[in-house]
């Protein structure tokens, strides 16, 4: 072994085939040995954990659901429920109120 070596530990990285081509296509590209490139890759990105997004994104969903549903029943031209739509109105208010607070927190 090469005794000028300093980096004396593995990190086993396993792929698909395509995730595998479009590595070696991003290495080839930088320049550098793969060794280097992943290291760069790894250690000058942060991960960001957002606590409670995907609480958030489900009610979204639910949420965008409820909008269709009603969408559908003013293309119908049917009588709708106005509180129906002020109760919606209340909860997306609510919802992205809660989508800014998760960006702030990001921002940081």
């Amino acid at each position: 072994m090469d005794q000028k070596r300093t980096r004396s530990k593995q990190i086993i990285l396993r792929s698909t085939q395509k995730e595998y081509e479009i590595i070696q296509k991003k290495v080839e590209k930088s320049k550098l040995k793969q060794n280097d490139y992943l290291l760069n890759c790894a250690l000058q990105k942060d991960i960001i954990v957002i606590e409670g997004l995907k609480e958030l994104l489900l009610e979204l969903v639910r949420e965008g659901k409820n909008l269709n549903q009603i969408s559908r029943v003013l293309n119908q031209n049917e009588n709708l429920d106005l509180t129906e739509i002020t109760k919606l109105k209340e909860k997306l208010i609510d919802l992205w109120a809660a989508a800014e607070e998760i960006l702030k927190e990001v921002k940081k």
